[in-house]
């Protein structure tokens, strides 16, 4: 049997596209004999930790004292909580503080933090007072950086009882007479 030439370039032409479709094939099916493998890491998940603070205050002013003379002299306790999830460091620093005049500058406040297991009535503390000056000199602590106490806690909750006292100087002069002033006390907890 004898092919034309015509005969011959059409068999040319139609094996071009059955050899692009065997090859396709071919490509194909090696691909998927591959050999593959996969590992995978699942539930990767962030959470944040906390860092809370309180105090057993119920809403109530540590003192609304009327009435002061020069010698008059008083404390109160505050138990504060801290409930971190990192070790942490809790300060105390004043805020809202109006109208010191002579009164702040005569009036003497020292802050203690107590031993595990003090009470107000019983109030232990081996260690020096935490801040002890004017009511005046507390009040320019307005912030954790510049605060007195340097509590350090561990992660979880830890109770402590702190003391303050006030005391009228013997000494205050006539210029204290019905002078009032206010101030509230802050307790900030940062971890470390």
């Amino acid at each position: 049997m004898h092919l034309s030439a015509r005969s011959t370039r059409l068999a040319a032409f139609a094996a071009l596209p059955l050899a692009v479709v065997i090859s396709g094939v071919v490509v194909g099916t090696s691909s998927y004999a591959a050999f593959s493998d996969t590992t995978e890491n699942a539930g990767n998940s962030w959470a944040t930790g906390k860092v809370a603070i309180s105090d057993d205050d119920e809403g109530q002013a540590l003192f609304e004292v009327a009435g002061l003379l020069p010698g008059d002299t008083g404390s109160n306790c505050l138990t504060v909580t801290a409930d971190t999830s990192a070790p942490s460091t809790v300060q105390l620093y004043t805020a809202d503080t109006t109208d010191l005049d002579e009164l702040g500058s005569s009036l003497v406040v020292v802050v203690e933090r107590g031993d595990e297991g003090a009470t107000c009535e019983g109030f232990i503390s081996d260690s020096e007072p935490l801040f002890g000056g004017t009511l005046a000199e507390l009040a320019a602590s307005t912030s954790f950086a510049d605060g007195v106490g340097d509590w350090s806690v561990p992660a979880g909750t830890t109770d402590s009882l702190w003391r303050v006292t006030y005391h009228l100087a013997d000494g205050a002069t006539n210029a204290a007479q019905e002078a009032e002033a206010t101030t509230t006390f802050v307790w900030e907890a940062q971890n470390d």
